[in-house]
């Protein structure tokens, strides 16, 4: 599979003081990809965790072949109303990423962690449509 993509992070806030004092708040990353595997999962979940297998995934690339990772190294959360999503791994199962409104949560994994692990996506009440991007190798 070959890919071309880029996962952003950017803030940017103008803090004025109604006259001519200006302090601007400001952070962004953009990592361009051109080598890798992605995957794109899209579902509902309560509070019982859903399964997002990494290896394999439940996600077919543009030729059709399933994909699986080796490895995992950037999750991006989507969730409406709320949701979070967290990986069992050997430090901590403790959530990675929660999405409240449908915007979005990025986060790096930590190499120490079984990287090819399965995601679990759950709300703490109700349920949520979700939307995980996994990219890795």
């Amino acid at each position: 599979m070959a890919i071309d993509g880029r996962i952003t992070c950017d803030v940017l806030f103008h803090d004025t003081d109604g006259t001519a004092s200006l302090k601007v708040v400001s952070l962004e990353d953009s990592t361009e990809y051109t080598s890798g595997k992605v995957a794109i999962v899209t579902g509902t979940c309560g509070t019982t965790e859903v399964t997002v297998d990494a290896a394999p995934s439940s996600y077919s690339d543009a030729s059709g072949s399933t994909v699986s990772f080796s490895s995992v190294s950037r999750v991006v959360l989507s969730a409406s109303p709320h949701a979070r999503a967290f990986q069992e791994g050997v430090s901590s199962d403790a959530p990675r990423l929660f999405s409240a409104g449908g915007q979005p949560a990025c986060c790096n994994t930590d190499p120490s962690e079984q990287n090819d692990a399965s995601w679990f996506v759950q709300t703490t009440a109700g349920t949520a449509s979700y939307t995980i991007v996994l990219y890795g190798t």
